[in-house]
């Protein structure tokens, strides 16, 4: 069969190749990403386990140490990633490098999507610098610190920004498909809401080489859709969803967590200026998606409205199944807004209006090189500027090692103990032990 010359054009250049040089550079991506992320963390918060990391994922695998309980439901779905990063541990690592052995794997994890969003991204554009910032996104997003970055808890939030990715990137080779299909698998097993690119399957739907990684993604939201039915979550005890505060919520913290890096920043904004530097905030964002919409290829339309709709979905989806009084953002009072702050929900939605920023920069490459380096340039600035976190959700402790110290010694003190509880981040939470065997300890 002849091909044609549109479809050898549609081929990805060599450096999108998944061997030699790129696989080395891709590796490197990974390194970096990896040391950055750890290097946004003081040395408390890496020695401190957080949430469901400690409360549910390595209790659960210190009762059931088999690994299928990596399948095990958890609020309506399943969390196969994180389960295993606690099987692995209870499996290889002595008690006392639990937090550490979270944070750094967690870390690798969020360099492993770097690297893949760096090989997948040359999807849209070969220009190394353009597909650097993407791969730059999950480690310097501003509010990543706060609560998601250096733990498997949140790392679906990363994968949820990984997805789109790996379904716009065609496989060259036997070995790129397994890896990209592995990727669209494990990342629909661990975050049911990447669901929402099913529609992305459109895009040359007809080209089987885009397949695997699109039946992996649909067998893994099976699952999870499974496992919803099978293990429902718990019902909402929030107020009900009042949607303008939704919408008013999206722009506090996507554009405006972006811009202006922390919650402090941000109450003092409103507080003194109103809503007009939340919208000068979002400004640059809107922009960039216009530009793209007029001036772009079709591939490049396409992505900024996925860009764009995911960060809106992913933050409203958010608000539907957990909205809570502090989100109502619409009926803050002066007092209210003193309690304003960015939380878990914030990275998605920030990190998808980061693309658009990139983005922009190919679609204006054609135009002007000045153009595009001071659209980078002010990427930059922005990303780096919040590096150094002022706060960190889990900086204060509980330490880890100090509390293995204390179980290991009521553990020898108390012959007859059989499990000591070990405290995590946050205090007070449900689930803010692990349990663990004095047989471990002693």
């Amino acid at each position: 069969m002849t091909v044609s010359s549109t479809t050898r054009r549609q081929v990805p250049p060599p450096s999108g190749r998944l061997s030699g040089d790129g696989l080395a550079v891709a590796v490197a991506v990974m390194m970096a990403a990896t040391a950055l992320s750890l290097f946004r963390l003081p040395a408390t918060a890496q020695d401190t386990l957080w949430a469901e990391d400690g409360g549910i994922f390595l209790n659960g695998a210190l009762r059931d140490r088999s690994l299928s309980q990596i399948f095990a439901a958890y609020q309506g779905y399943l969390h196969v990633i994180p389960r295993f990063a606690a099987w692995f541990a209870v499996t290889f690592l002595p008690p006392g490098s639990y937090a550490l052995a979270f944070t750094a794997l967690s870390c690798l994890a969020i360099g492993v999507v770097s690297a893949l969003i760096w090989h997948c991204s040359s999807a849209l554009s070969s220009n190394p610098i353009i597909r650097l910032a993407w791969a730059a996104i999950p480690v310097l997003v501003a509010s990543g610190p706060q609560e998601t970055l250096g733990n498997f808890a949140n790392l679906h939030w990363y994968l949820l920004c990984l997805v789109p990715w790996l379904l716009i990137k065609r496989s060259a080779t036997v070995r790129e498909n397994v890896m990209l299909t592995a990727a669209a698998l494990v990342s629909s097993l661990t975050e049911i809401q990447t669901s929402l690119f099913i529609p992305l399957f459109l895009f040359r739907f007809k080209d089987r080489a885009f397949w695997p990684p699109r039946l992996a993604l649909l067998l893994g939201v099976a699952c999870q859709i499974g496992t919803t039915l099978a293990f429902p979550r718990s019902a909402s005890t929030g107020p009900s969803v009042n949607w303008w505060s939704v919408i008013e919520g999206w722009f506090l913290n996507s554009s405006s967590a972006i811009v202006y890096g922390t919650s402090q920043q941000i109450i003092l904004a409103v507080t003194r200026f109103g809503w007009v530097p939340i919208a000068l905030a979002a400004a640059p964002f809107l922009a960039a998606f216009v530009v793209t919409l007029v001036r772009g290829s079709r591939m490049q339309k396409l992505m900024t409205c996925v860009f764009l709709l995911a960060s809106l979905a992913v933050w409203s989806a958010a608000q539907a199944m957990n909205f809570q009084s502090y989100f109502d953002y619409a009926r803050f009072n002066a007092a209210q807004w003193q309690g304003f702050f960015l939380s878990r929900y914030t990275v998605a939605p920030s990190m998808f209006l980061l693309d658009l920023v990139p983005l922009v920069a190919v679609v204006i490459t054609r135009l002007s090189g000045v153009a595009v380096a001071a659209v980078l340039g002010a990427f930059a600035v922005v990303l780096a500027v919040y590096f150094f976190p002022p706060t960190v959700g889990r900086e204060h402790g509980p330490i880890w090692s100090a509390g293995i110290q204390t179980a290991r010694s009521e553990c020898r003190d108390t012959p007859a103990a059989s499990t000591e509880g070990v405290p995590i981040a946050p205090t007070g939470w449900a689930y803010d032990k692990v349990l663990l065997p004095c047989s471990m300890l002693r």
